[in-house]
């Protein structure tokens, strides 16, 4: 397994957001993949409303956070990628949206380039991402999150997280997009809910895949 470098993760999805013309990423969204899906579950367990205010932690190119953008007050997407963030925000560009911003900023600092305090975020999506953070990371991570969540608030994560042993579903590692342990750190899933009930969430878990899963974490 290989050590985390953050800057690493960022060259990979600048070059995956290179390799993908807008064109052919709307078209790729259509497919039903097991992280699509997990994606869109999460999405649904926002129940959003127009008073939220979302921030969206590793935001990619902006999907998900252009789609919150239509329903809620405002959207804040934050991702280490700057090419990816320049393509969320050509797509805001050209859907007119003023309630969505992308800025750069990682799980480990939020704020590096604007101060969400302010905000008053009520809710946080992260689909996809907290895995690539060793575990003593996420577990900082989340209560960093935490504290930028207005009470009441929720915090939706869809990401790979282990139910069993991985090494039964080795042939299964490319469906969900796991790597294997180069740049994708997992947890089980009952360390990241214990990461969670420990800064005060109650916390509710759905099963997608052996590998897979969305985690609802409520503050109040």
């Amino acid at each position: 397994m290989s050590e985390y470098d953050r800057e690493r993760i960022a060259r990979l999805f600048d070059n995956v957001t290179d390799a993908k013309s807008i064109t052919h990423e709307s078209a790729a969204g259509l497919g039903r993949s097991i992280p699509q899906l997990a994606g869109e579950v999460a999405f649904q367990k926002l129940e959003l409303g127009r008073e939220d205010v979302l921030l969206d932690v590793g935001t990619g190119t902006g999907d998900k956070a252009i789609a919150a953008a239509r329903i809620c007050q405002q959207v804040i997407g934050i991702d280490v990628s700057r090419k990816s963030l320049e393509r969320a925000k050509m797509k805001i560009e050209r859907e007119r949206l003023r309630n969505v911003v992308f800025v750069y900023g990682g799980f480990e600092d939020p704020c590096a380039e604007l101060n969400l305090a302010p905000y008053g975020t009520t809710k946080i999506l992260a689909v996809y991402s907290l895995h690539h953070l060793p575990d003593q990371l996420k577990e900082q991570s989340l209560l960093t999150l935490a504290n930028l969540l207005a009470r009441p608030g929720r915090m939706v994560i869809a990401d790979i997280m282990f139910f069993e042993n991985p090494n039964r579903h080795r042939a299964e590692f490319d469906e969900v997009h796991y790597d294997g342990g180069d740049t994708d750190f997992p947890s089980r899933v009952e360390y990241l809910t214990d990461c969670l009930e420990q800064i005060g969430a109650g916390v509710h878990v759905e099963q997608i895949h052996p590998l897979v899963g969305v985690i609802v974490a409520d503050f109040v």
